[in-house]
């Protein structure tokens, strides 16, 4: 049986589904399943023994427990509800997910618990406020990626050893054009700077994450930023950020070069 089929043939009985469940979670005895799942007696034991069957559970002296199979079907179950969650908000249909590497849309359900904050018709700026304030907040210890020039995210940018900036490489090009040599462009001492085509934004703080995605027709969208703060998007923002970092041009480098060769 395919692993597919193996997922379908769980979640073709909700009894089957919150036994494995149940069972991945901890270790329990027949009696302790009976109580924790919400069917008949009989149904929990006809479920039992068909994941037993499916290679998905195993009987030990202690109870029952999952199968490393089970184990990873159970992780595919969270995945599918969180991918629910997820798809829930309209924010996902009408941004575009493709901007994202590929790794980390496979891992867009860790951010099933996300906010998406909207900005109304009548405030069209309260989303633009709201990042601002809370890069703030955020104090020295912020890494940025941006696409796109907001003169209100830039007044908030720490200059510190412990804030890192990545910005688009058509941002950092016009900022260039504006000044006659490389020391002009040092609009940051402490701050690490990179230059890398992006178009996504993220900020990553200490406590929250804030990402932003173009449309789906390549409009940047400012009136919309997600937001999270559980440590499983924490990590998914962090990570985000060091691919981009990693493949990002020094800004020194990039201004060199530029000065060099301004065409």
């Amino acid at each position: 049986m395919s692993s597919e089929s193996v997922v379908g043939y769980v979640l073709g009985s909700s009894v089957r589904t919150d036994v494995l469940l149940a069972v991945v979670a901890e270790r329990r005895s027949m009696s302790e399943l009976i109580g924790a799942v919400e069917a008949s007696e009989s149904a929990v034991y006809n479920a039992v023994g068909d994941l037993e069957r499916k290679g998905l559970l195993r009987s030990l002296e202690a109870g029952w427990a999952s199968t490393g199979s089970g184990q990873l079907v159970a992780d595919l179950l969270e995945q599918q509800g969180n991918l629910c969650r997820l798809l829930a908000d309209d924010y996902w249909r009408e941004h575009d997910v493709s901007a994202l590497p590929r790794r980390f849309r496979l891992r867009l359900t860790e951010l099933a618990g996300a906010e998406v904050v909207r900005a109304s018709d009548t405030d069209p700026h309260a989303v633009v406020r709201e990042v601002r304030d809370r890069v703030d907040r955020a104090g020295t210890n912020v890494d940025i990626v941006t696409p796109i020039y907001q003169a209100e995210y830039e007044a908030v940018m720490p200059d510190s050893p412990d804030a890192r900036l990545l910005v688009d490489r058509s941002v950092a090009l016009d900022a260039l054009e504006r000044v006659d040599s490389p020391e002009e462009a040092d609009q940051w001492t402490e701050t690490a700077v990179r230059v890398l085509d992006a178009d996504v934004g993220i900020a990553v703080t200490d406590e929250e994450i804030l990402l932003s995605l173009p449309t789906v027709d390549g409009r940047w969208d400012s009136r919309t930023e997600v937001l999270a703060t559980d440590d499983r998007a924490m990590e998914w923002g962090r990570d985000l950020f060091e691919h981009y970092w990693d493949r990002a041009t020094p800004n020194d480098e990039f201004v060199a070069e530029y000065f060099l060769d301004p065409t």
